[in-house]
């Protein structure tokens, strides 16, 4: 089953933090630093959030793919809900994350189609004040299964090294935290002393300073290490060089195929993954 608030946390990630680029030629290409164009992102943020979104692809068939998965066409009334996909059947789309505000891909550096790799002006992919682009429709969920869901759905999360929502909310259910699929308030790595590259769910709270408030997973993370005798120092709820290398002692991998031990990397990430599908941390 999808959810909305994920949906909304994700295209914020993807439009202030993750400095992605605009290029319709490299669509796909979503991840930190890479490309998209408004119909890519849309769709892959639709489908991190766990909405079903079939055999979707671009703003054209958008809409005949999510009204038979649960979405329903609204009238363009000037009032969208948090989480309402805004459509224009032929040009455009973007989320409506609330507060008056939507989150968008716009347009590359050189005011065309493609550019480069990365957000090189702040502005290619953005959040802004509502505006009527216009758009035809506001679509919006309307809750219930999805054929992709008709099937008896497994409660494993997939053991792919990738610490992405799916892992998340696992994670912070079994941690007893606020679950919304995102390790939020980081520090940006500087990617010498540590990083973490198989993170991906991920918000920074001052994207320009450096400075972070911390992750109440993480948090928790932090105060189990500790009572378990792995000192990772300050309950901060920042996973920096300290948190992580903790996480590999604590998990018995701070062994030499796991090195870099301040590397939040996809080996140690599946063994967190495995943990999580026994119930466990």
């Amino acid at each position: 089953m999808g959810n909305l608030n994920t949906l909304i946390n994700r295209m914020k990630y993807w439009c202030l933090n993750a400095n992605l680029g605009y290029n319709q030629y490299k669509r796909w290409n979503i991840y930190p630093g890479g490309e998209c164009d408004c119909s890519s992102l849309v769709i892959f943020a639709l489908r991190e959030a766990g909405f079903d979104t079939g055999s979707a692809t671009y703003t054209g068939n958008l809409s005949d793919n999510l009204t038979k998965r649960g979405w329903k066409r609204m009238p363009v009334d000037g009032h969208p809900q948090p989480g309402d996909v805004l459509l224009n059947d032929v040009h455009h789309v973007a989320v409506y994350i609330g507060n008056g505000q939507l989150a968008q891909a716009s347009i590359s550096e050189n005011g065309t189609i493609s550019g480069r790799p990365g957000d090189q002006t702040n502005n290619e992919t953005n959040v802004r004040a509502y505006y009527n682009y216009p758009w035809n429709c506001y679509l919006r969920y309307q809750g219930g299964s999805t054929p992709a869901a008709s099937a008896p759905a497994s409660n494993k999360i997939d053991v792919d090294g990738i610490c992405g929502p799916a892992t998340v909310r696992r994670w912070q259910e079994i941690m007893g935290t606020p679950v919304d699929g995102v390790i939020s308030g980081q520090v940006r790595p500087d990617g010498r002393t540590y990083d973490r590259p198989a993170l991906t769910s991920v918000t920074y709270a001052d994207r320009r300073r450096g400075i972070g408030t911390g992750s109440a997973l993480i948090k928790a993370v932090q105060r189990k290490l500790n009572a378990s005798g792995v000192n990772v120092g300050a309950v901060d709820g920042l996973l920096g060089p300290g948190t992580i290398r903790g996480l590999h002692q604590y998990l018995g991998v701070a062994v030499d195929a796991y090195r870099p031990w301040t590397w939040f990397g996809n080996g140690l990430v599946r063994v967190i993954q495995r943990r999580l599908n026994e119930g466990r941390f």
